[in-house]
């Protein structure tokens, strides 16, 4: 049984991809870059941390996406990726800068997501 290598998709394919969810009503059509934002604020980041996807995290920081965006409920992509309980967002998005402070709707920050989930998550945001 032959195997083809792994391809990693482009940054350009990543953000093709986020199209549908930022903005349905254009049927995958609409432009999307690093800085975009759907109806609700929402960001390609955001998506790809609620997508598990931490290649696509990782290059979309390197394009210069804001880790402090604030999307739906006034949530960043950190407060996602604790929500997800995705330890490898949340310490690339800390590295990449993202803010351990800033509240959501749901009266949370990051901060207080760690607290809730402890272990790693408590160390990893409790350090800073």
């Amino acid at each position: 049984m032959s195997r083809k290598p792994k391809t990693r998709l482009s940054l350009q394919d990543i953000l093709a991809s986020c199209s549908d969810t930022l903005f349905p009503a254009e049927c995958g059509k609409a432009p999307v870059t690093p800085q975009s934002r759907g109806a609700d604020g929402d960001t390609p980041l955001h998506v790809m941390v609620w997508r598990g996807n931490t290649y696509a995290v990782q290059c979309l920081v390197e394009a210069g996406a804001d880790v402090n965006a604030v999307g739906d409920m006034s949530e960043t992509p950190l407060h996602v990726a604790l929500r997800r309980k995705d330890l490898a967002a949340a310490e690339l998005l800390l590295r990449a800068g993202a803010e351990t402070d800033r509240v959501s709707e749901f009266g949370q920050s990051p901060r207080d997501l760690a607290l809730v989930l402890g272990g790693a998550f408590r160390r990893l945001l409790t350090a800073r």
